[in-house]
């Protein structure tokens, strides 16, 4: 007898659906972000998927701990005391919990994203 499976897989979508930022939050230009959370743990503590954004800039607060990988494209971000990080293809960040950010994006910026939530992510 088979058990349950144990790992879940997904296959990034080619198209995302439409994951807007709050409009209060855009400081410059038109973003349009788009994302999909494909897997969860069980608990609905952790969570992962993809996000992409197309230019602009704007404000972000983290309202849960979130790994990022960047797929395409690069992202310059400073954080609200003042530290810049630009993110480009292939680097990695974490972004803790209750972080204020202010994204500037030049042109489409892909990523890959792991949230861990203090309280279950309902999708």
């Amino acid at each position: 007898m088979m058990s349950q499976p144990q790992i879940q897989t997904a296959h990034a979508p080619s198209e995302l659906p439409p994951m807007p930022i709050d409009p209060a939050w855009v400081q410059e230009g038109t973003p349009t972000a788009c994302g999909a959370v494909l897997t969860q743990s069980q608990d609905k503590l952790l969570s992962s998927g993809f996000w992409s954004c197309t230019a602009g800039k704007f404000q972000w607060v983290f309202s849960w701990d979130e790994f990022v990988c960047i797929l395409e494209g690069e992202v310059t971000i400073r954080e609200e005391g003042g530290a810049t990080h630009t993110l480009k293809a292939g680097d990695v960040a974490h972004f803790p919990r209750g972080l204020t950010t202010y994204w500037h994006v030049p042109k489409c910026v892909r990523k890959f994203f792991t949230l861990r939530t203090p309280e279950p992510f309902n999708l």
